[in-house]
């Protein structure tokens, strides 16, 4: 039984089939719960309004039965649960939040799952208060590997949060690795960090996207835009920062830092013109509303829209507005205005015009260019399509890692030819290994092979296969290689889509798509067994997608 108080409300009760909270299996086979957190999401858990400004403190008790005694409590509140005794059959678990926060950004996670204080883990040198209190969550069979890959990764990227936008501003963090079922890589709210399973990797690569979410505490729980259809205003802000953070975090030396935030960002402009050409032109805007959103907003746009919650337009072009901006300002003065705004603003809600017109007051140099806000927001934020400056910038883009993958596929495309005029077949391993590819130059390397639709035999997977060690690669390499083997129809590896559209839920959505559209048996065969595997599990709106594609109507 869950029990919530609010003070304008009186008692009741919500439904179990309500789509606010996800009953489901953790990844050792055990029920759990949790509130899959979206901005539309708490409407059936509780009485709520979905505005910016509709906040309000809250306190809540969750009372279960002493069957479930071995079971965790976790939410959003300033302090672990306080666990109390109130019959001989029942414990209470009581949170609470003091400062009003929107009703959308509460949670909560019920389940058996092993647990950790990492505070008493952690060895750093970082200053006081930098690092708040942490205890993470997890299903045991994960972790032990998500303890040793936080406790490597978390001190250093608070350190580097500290260097960037200054101190943590929360003193409490719970970090819970949701269900295989999950729909996002990761997901922010007070107190609490949501992550899915495919950010553990051993090589720390995926990290990223724990910088990403951590950066959400400046930008979007406490600060955040008036309107939130400006969702730039946050997303874009936290994908620009992930890279920042997270190569500080990495201990990067400046060359490295500087190839690979280049290289990343290569990718991300590749995406974006992906994500434009297939967006519907109304999703493709940063400022829905435009100058109407300095009107109180009393309701959010296209928020249920399913297709809303799969793009990364508003991601992708806020990350490339904020990068043209520092090239104008300079990066240290950019990064210095955003780090004043930050603690000017935290309580406070902003509009696109309001950011704008602080960054520019604090970067003169901006103006010295001959840009105005009225020039950015009428390019950038209520243009569908990309402004001209991105061609520029995508030119400047230069790294050794990105020009290193373009020769080599290549010089592959190269022997093939050569070697098909005289009858001999060529070996990938000896080029491919002398480079010693990073995940990223891996992504872009198999997204070119499909691209240019260079031609694999079996042994070419094979040897591929073997050098990524695609089995326990970065699950974003992974996504690239389930890419290849369906556009070449290598049914020898069709294990492997299976694999990842089970495990790695919340990246797989378009894979359905990409193995219905290639007309080959054996693989729509395999996108309807394994959505008959999953589709019980899914959120809304991961599933109305998915059904979409696999039966169009």
């Amino acid at each position: 039984m869950i029990c919530l108080y609010l003070p304008t409300l009186n008692m009741f009760k919500t439904q179990c089939n309500g789509p606010s909270l996800m009953w489901t299996l953790d990844q050792m086979q055990r029920p759990c719960v949790f509130t899959i957190g979206h901005q539309m999401n708490n409407r059936s858990l509780f009485p709520s309004q979905d505005m910016p400004k509709a906040m309000s403190t809250w306190h809540c008790n969750v009372t279960l039965a002493n069957y479930w005694k071995n079971f965790n409590v976790i939410t959003t509140g300033e302090t672990l649960p306080e666990k109390f005794q109130v019959k001989d059959d029942e414990t209470v678990y009581h949170s609470f939040n003091s400062y009003p926060m929107p009703a959308a950004t509460f949670a909560l996670a019920i389940g058996d799952w092993s647990s950790t204080n990492m505070t008493a883990l952690t060895n750093t040198n970082i200053k006081e208060n930098n690092m708040p209190s942490c205890v993470v969550y997890s299903p045991l069979c994960l972790h032990d590997q998500t303890i040793d890959q936080l406790c490597q990764y978390l001190p250093h990227c608070f350190e580097a949060l500290y260097s960037t936008l200054g101190s943590y501003p929360l003193k409490h963090l719970t970090i819970f690795i949701a269900p295989a079922y999950f729909d996002s890589l990761g997901m922010a709210c007070p107190h609490l960090l949501i992550l899915s399973q495919s950010l553990l990797c051993p090589d720390l690569s995926m990290m990223y996207r724990v910088a990403h979410e951590l950066c959400h505490t400046w930008f979007g729980i406490l600060t955040g835009p008036k309107d939130w259809t400006e969702e730039w205003l946050t997303e874009g802000v936290c994908c620009y920062l992930e890279d920042k953070v997270h190569g500080i975090a990495m201990k990067w030396n400046p060359y490295e830092y500087q190839s690979r935030c280049n290289l990343r960002s290569f990718m991300k402009y590749r995406l974006l013109l992906s994500e434009i050409s297939n967006t519907p032109e109304h999703l493709r805007t940063l400022r829905p509303n435009a100058d109407d959103s300095v009107q109180e907003p009393n309701f959010v746009k296209n928020g249920l829209d399913p297709e809303k919650t799969v793009i990364q337009v508003h991601y992708l072009k806020g990350f490339f507005l904020l990068r043209h901006l520092e090239q104008k300002a300079g990066s240290d003065n950019f990064l210095s205005a955003l780090k004043i705004f930050t603690n000017q603003q935290l309580g406070h809600l902003f509009s696109s015009k309001d950011f704008l017109h602080f960054i520019f007051k604090q970067c003169p140099n901006l103006g010295k260019t001959g840009l105005t806000v009225d020039q950015v927001c009428k390019d950038w934020l209520d243009s569908s399509g990309l402004p001209q400056e991105l061609d520029t910038m995508s030119s400047e883009l230069c790294s050794p890692y990105i020009q290193d993958i373009y020769d080599l596929v290549a010089s592959i495309k190269l022997k093939k030819s050569l070697n098909r005029s005289v009858g001999k077949k060529s070996k990938l391993s000896h080029n491919i290994l002398s480079l010693q590819l990073i995940p990223e130059q891996q992504v872009l390397f198999l997204d070119l092979l499909v691209e240019d639709s260079v031609t694999l035999s079996s042994n070419d997977f094979k040897e591929l296969r073997e050098i990524f060690q695609i089995s326990t690669a970065n699950p974003e390499v992974q996504h690239s290689w389930c890419e290849l083997v369906i556009s070449q129809h290598a049914r020898r590896w069709l294990d492997d889509v299976r694999s990842f559209l089970i495990h790695h839920q919340s990246m797989g959505v378009y894979l359905y798509g990409e193995l219905m559209i290639s007309e080959h048996s054996a693989f729509q065969k395999l996108a309807f067994d394994c959505f008959s595997k999953v589709e019980k599990f899914m959120p809304e709106g991961t599933l109305q997608t998915v059904k979409s594609m696999l039966f169009p109507s």
